[in-house]
């Protein structure tokens, strides 16, 4: 948690057709404590993951550090990078692409970790600066179409999009 001293410092930007994914921070597969557990699974068991403040500090401050590349971003909690991409996404009616089949690696909520969303010489730049600093960095997809695509399952945007969004009034009534 932070605050940004001046707002014109702040990444408000959205995932377009043709932006790379990157995953900033290392995947373990956490999925103790997990949405995916509670929601899909209706289980509450396991650890939630371990905080460590030093590489959500070092993470952190990379990206402020290299916003000129950064298009847009926002941090992998509840849900994991499944749910970071598909907010991305969804928040820019763009579709998006992650080459990833894993579920762990898909949903769980390891911490310190941010989705980037950039063009590709951005994507370069920040991958060699994340290189030079020991920062974890993998290109995970990309954003674009009209499709929502995790490994080899894939559905329309529009489609998720109207579950997403009327999700809670469902909930709640």
């Amino acid at each position: 948690m932070g605050l940004i001293a001046n707002t014109k410092d702040a990444i408000v930007g959205m995932a377009r057709e043709g932006h790379i994914a990157i995953l900033i921070g290392e995947t373990l597969g956490h999925l103790g404590q997990s949405a995916l557990l509670a929601e899909v699974f209706n289980r509450v068991e396991g650890d939630a993951p371990p905080v460590d403040l030093v590489a959500e500090k070092k993470h952190g401050e990379f990206i402020r550090e290299n916003a000129a590349w950064v298009t847009a971003c926002t941090d992998i909690s509840d849900g994991g990078l499944a749910l970071a991409a598909f907010e991305m996404a969804e928040e820019a009616c763009v579709g998006v692409s992650l080459d990833i089949e894993d579920t762990a690696e898909l949903f769980g909520e390891d911490q310190a970790r941010y989705l980037v969303a950039c063009n590709f010489d951005q994507a370069e730049a920040l991958m060699a600066a994340a290189g030079n600093s020991g920062v974890p960095v993998a290109c995970v997809g990309s954003f674009g179409g009209t499709q929502v695509r995790f490994g080899s399952s894939q559905a329309e945007l529009a489609e998720l999009s109207k579950i997403f969004r009327s999700s809670f009034a469902a909930a709640v009534t």
